[in-house]
């Protein structure tokens, strides 16, 4: 872990790009959270394309970072897995550099409380990063629920209606 930090520490000093590229998938994670409500993307490959097509500052910046923190000498299979793990950390590194891009956190966070967490644990989570706080938490789960009730509401309207409908032609 210290070799990674150290790696993020000298990239950070070195090149002043990294700063500005930072700051520039900050902004396409917030518009895609934020502004356009997409999923998060988790797929390596999919989440460069993604960044890339929303942002062209941000062609190569994805491979520059898989350079300088895995290892070249790395399985295949290691690589790949190593790869996802970038993928949460562009989503932690925007999310510390503004504090509403936080639906990675916000999943975390349900997955914690799905799996049984303690709220005390999901804080705790949160307090060094990896998690929203269980209010966050909380908040979201009932948006989830009310969302889901609307939208079982709507779909039993629908069907009483067609079936209304269906009926009253004969």
């Amino acid at each position: 872990m210290t070799n990674f930090l150290l790696i993020i520490y000298l990239v950070v000093l070195r090149d002043t790009t990294f700063a500005s590229n930072v700051k520039e998938l900050t902004s396409v994670l917030y518009n895609k959270q934020r502004r356009e409500s997409t999923n998060l993307e988790l797929d390596p490959t999919r989440f460069q394309h993604m960044i890339e097509e929303a942002n062209s500052e941000l062609i190569g910046f994805f491979p520059l970072m898989i350079n300088a923190i895995i290892p070249k000498d790395r399985s295949a299979h290691n690589k790949q897995e190593a790869k996802k793990s970038l993928v949460a950390l562009c989503y932690m590194i925007a999310g510390l550099r503004n504090k509403f891009v936080n639906q990675f956190k916000i999943e975390v966070g349900l997955y914690l409380a799905a799996s049984g967490a303690t709220w005390e644990a999901i804080d705790t989570l949160s307090s060094l990063g990896y998690s929203a706080c269980a209010k966050t938490v909380a908040d979201f789960q009932k948006k989830i629920q009310k969302n889901h009730d609307a939208k079982i509401e709507n779909h039993f309207l629908e069907k009483v209606i067609f079936i209304n409908k269906k009926y009253s032609d004969f």
